[in-house]
């Protein structure tokens, strides 16, 4: 997948999209193979957004005078 500007939403798009044809076409290896390449790179572009978005909270907290570091709890599921 060549590098170019994509949104976080675009990126999800693309991801949802490439997991149905995934979970629901007939497709050759190869393909499901470029498939899943392009996945990652799309996965890489979601998590480097995230970790900007994530900063950028933690700026505007921090400028507010409301900043407090609070570790990340996930739900049970």
């Amino acid at each position: 997948m060549a590098k170019k500007k994509v949104t976080f939403e675009d990126a999800m798009t693309q991801l949802e999209q490439i997991v149905t044809r995934l979970e629901t076409e007939e497709i050759t290896l190869e393909e499901a193979l470029k498939l899943y390449q392009d996945g990652l790179a799309l996965m890489a572009v979601c998590k480097e957004k995230l970790a900007a978005a994530e900063g950028s909270v933690m700026l505007l907290q921090k400028q507010a005078g409301i900043w407090e570091e609070t570790p990340f709890i996930e739900e049970e599921s």
